[in-house]
């Protein structure tokens, strides 16, 4: 298609019915004036006749009204004006006056004749013509030339030769005019043609000419070149009543166009033309593409969102929508108007429920009358709750928009349930809260920090500055430094803050307080009165002291008084075992027995004695023990033996359990027999006569165990965990008796080396104790982990 073909007439009807008139007049034209045309030829030889006959009767009609003008040569200005229009209606009556025209001449007609004058002064073009006056007079206008003069001669018509003028200028007219048309249509931007009463093409206009790639119009009528090609029509968009056949996609000017095809039937044929649509069918389909990415995007939006149209019915809706209401989807697609979805609505309960529904119903499809946005809350029978927006469509009708606020409105109301416990909590608090904001106003406080501070409540609702607070907070400490330390804390700019904490001693309170920058910006400033726990704490300490003290004077007591009864206690033990040899004679069996009970109480006072120096080393810390290897076997055997006469004479028996892959350890032996003694010694004491006690050692991966079984009367459970503690002794009525120290002894001893003791006792059942000891020795342990770290470091 040619340059400029881009006019579309599709959006403008009127236009478009424009069209089609001016080329239903065009054909019309067109044909009347081929009719008369020979109408004409046929006038005019008419004419001639009747000038033959003028001419022979020109004396005859010499009285006749007429005006003769003369012209000399190019002279402007006429040579000579003779003769007279008298009798003739709306003619100027002088002569003269008749020279000038466009005065008194309509203005085609006066057009006319300045061209034809023109052409007979400067070419000597003869001319005859009709002209009609301002008035609507026809008068003829001759012109002609002779020899050096150009002649005009106005006279006026009537009868036959008036008739025969009045038909002559109305087809000069109608011609300029079907002219004028032609040359309209033939630069009109769109293709137009017309057809024969044989359907074949019999004009064209340029545009077409350029659509088709022809050189001239002719070649097109002579070939018969149709704008449509092979293009088939697609009658699909055809419009009878606007005269649309229908829409052809064709190559016009290198580029694929769609073009609307228009025809209506003329006299004796069609006119038709094309409208170039490429731009509105590229529209509508950006359009439909548009479209379908706003369903998309609508279709995954949680909102349920449904327009309506001007006559209230559905004509669009989302996924949310349709899974909002229990309704058929295939029903909405039938686009129910908003009435009908409605009333479904309401028969399934899905709407708030209304005293009146007839009127609520009213005033909901009251929005397709109204222009302002419209939102309300329905609260829905099944518990939801919707916040419903409805606002003017665009191109009319209204816009749905349902947004299912349920959890929010739980959220809300479980916050404000948060809240309100929140600020109890914090009324009821026994500390004092205070919130500073990044500019350093309180934001929020509790009633105890007021009470701590003696601040009015009304003063402290203004939100003062941290300065104001810490102002008031000065008069009432002996220290200010510390206001000054919580004011920086709050105000201080740097990237890094840091909890502050500090006590302050306000009137008779001591309060701790703590500052802690909070993520937001904000500082979180908490006072806690611990002026009971700082006496009790105070209290505390001063018993802890006076313990101590004592606890250091019983160790010296202890201590002094040990080697003090140590030494007698020796010579006693000396005296005795010298009487017992005879050195001061012969004693008798009842003295006998004396020195003999004499010797076994001192034994015994004496290892009393020597287990409570053992204890206040331990205590002390002076307590050292000599490691070396210990024969795991020969140690038990060894214990075994000293304690043999004790197991004799209580009938018992003694089972050493070692297991094979137990030989030796790292150990105090001294202090690993004492704890063997005790344990066996106990043992001995609580088992009745024939019962059976079990010595026994086993390796458990890097730590040697070895334990004591009994078989006797077993520890009450409420006892057992009293029974490693000093002086703690539960004696057995007619057996063992002690003072409670052998198992602290035990336990002070196994704990010396690192290890772990264990009691399991029943009652009836007896008792096991398992003491464990590491092989390598006390701190194997930590050099194990020493050595394992520098091998992972290595």
């Amino acid at each position: 298609m040619g340059a400029g073909f881009g006019y579309s007439l599709a959006g403008d009807p009127i236009a478009l019915i424009a069209v089609l008139a001016v080329v239903g007049v065009f054909g019309w034209a067109l044909f009347s004036v081929r009719r008369m045309v020979r109408d004409e030829i046929a006038a005019r030889r008419r004419i001639a006749e009747l000038e033959i006959r003028l001419n022979e009767a020109e004396a005859a009609i010499a009285a006749e009204a007429h005006v003769l003008v003369i012209w000399r040569g190019r002279a402007e200005t006429p040579d000579r004006v003779v003769g007279s229009m008298h009798g003739a209606a709306n003619v100027p009556a002088e002569a003269r006056d008749l020279v000038d025209f466009r005065n008194w001449l309509e203005r085609d007609s006066a057009a006319a004749l300045g061209t034809c004058l023109d052409e007979l002064r400067h070419q000597g073009t003869p001319f005859n013509i009709g002209i009609r006056t301002a008035g609507g007079e026809l008068l003829e206008a001759d012109g002609r030339t002779a020899g050096g003069f150009a002649t005009l001669r106005f006279r006026p018509l009537s009868g036959e030769r008036r008739n025969i003028a009045a038909l002559a200028h109305d087809a000069h007219k109608l011609g300029k005019q079907v002219e004028r048309l032609s040359a309209l249509l033939d630069a009109a931007p769109f293709p137009v043609w017309l057809r024969s009463a044989d359907g074949k093409l019999a004009w064209v206009n340029q545009a077409y000419v350029a659509s088709v790639d022809a050189p001239d119009g002719d070649s097109v009528i002579e070939g018969g070149i149709e704008i449509m090609g092979r293009a088939s029509l697609d009658r699909a968009s055809a419009d009878p009543a606007s005269g649309c056949a229908g829409r052809i996609h064709a190559v016009v000017g290198g580029a694929m166009r769609a073009l609307d095809i228009y025809e209506v039937a003329v006299s004796d044929g069609r006119a038709g033309f094309a409208v170039d649509m490429t731009a509105l069918e590229n529209a509508e389909k950006e359009l439909d593409r548009h479209i379908k990415a706003h369903t998309s995007t609508l279709n995954k939006l949680d909102t349920a969102i449904a327009i309506f149209g001007p006559d209230q019915r559905l004509r669009f809706h989302n996924a949310a929508y349709a899974a909002l209401w229990p309704l058929d989807s295939k029903w909405l697609d039938t686009h129910p108007t908003d009435s009908e979805i409605l009333d479904r609505l309401r028969a399934l309960r899905c709407i708030p429920e209304q005293a009146n529904y007839r009127e609520w119903k009213t005033k909901q499809l009251q929005a397709y009358t109204t222009l302002e946005t419209r939102e309300n809350w329905w609260y829905l029978p099944d518990g939801r709750s919707l916040h419903v927006v409805c606002e003017q469509h665009p191109f009319g009708g209204v816009t749905y928009l349902y947004e299912n606020v349920t959890k929010e409105i739980q959220l809300e109301s479980r916050y404000n349930e948060l809240i309100g416990v929140q600020r109890e909590t914090l009324d009821n608090l026994e500390e004092g809260i205070v919130l500073l904001g990044s500019d350093g106003r309180l934001k929020l406080f509790n009633p105890a920090f007021a009470r701590f501070w003696k601040l009015d409540l009304a003063f402290l609702e203004t939100e003062p500055h941290i300065e104001d607070i810490a102002r008031h907070g000065r008069r009432m400490v002996a220290e200010s430094t510390a206001w000054d330390e919580v004011r920086y804390s709050v105000t201080k700019l740097d990237a890094e803050r840091k909890p502050v904490t500090g006590k302050i001693t306000a009137a008779d309170r001591i309060l701790q307080y703590v500052a802690v920058p909070l993520p937001d910006g904000n500082t979180l400033l908490t006072f806690a009165d611990i002026s009971d726990s700082t006496r009790m704490e105070r209290a505390l300490r001063d018993r802890a002291d006076a313990l101590e003290a004592a606890d250091r004077l019983k160790n010296m007591f202890l201590s002094n008084v040990s080697y003090e009864i140590r030494t007698p206690l020796t010579s006693i033990l000396g005296f005795a075992e010298g009487l017992q040899m005879g050195l001061a004679g012969p004693l008798t069996p009842k003295q006998q027995d004396y020195v003999r009970d004499i010797r076994r109480s001192s034994t015994d006072l004496k290892t009393i004695i020597d287990a409570i120096i053992d204890l206040t080393a331990i205590d002390a810390g002076a307590m050292e023990l000599k490691l070396e290897k210990v024969d795991v076997t020969g140690l038990l055997e060894t214990v075994a033996d000293k304690l043999a006469q004790a197991i004799d004479d209580r009938d018992l028996t003694l089972n050493i359990e070692v297991g094979a892959d137990v030989t030796s350890f790292i150990a105090d032996p001294k202090r690993v027999e004492q704890v063997l003694s005790n344990l066996l010694s106990n043992a001995i004491g609580f088992s009745e006569p024939g019962g059976t006690i079990r010595v026994g050692a086993r390796r458990s991966r890097n730590a040697l165990q070895i334990w004591v079984s009994d078989s006797g009367r077993g520890i009450e459970p409420e006892f057992q965990q009293q029974a490693f503690e000093r002086f703690q002794s539960r004696p057995v009525p007619g057996g063992h008796r002690g003072p409670g120290l052998g198992l602290a002894i035990v336990k002070s001893f196994v704990e010396l080396h690192e290890g772990q003791v264990s009691l399991l006792s029943k009652i009836n059942q007896g008792t096991t104790v398992l003491c464990t000891f590491p092989l390598d020795g006390p701190g194997s342990v930590q050099r194990g982990l020493g050595a394992q770290e520098a091998r992972k470091t290595a």
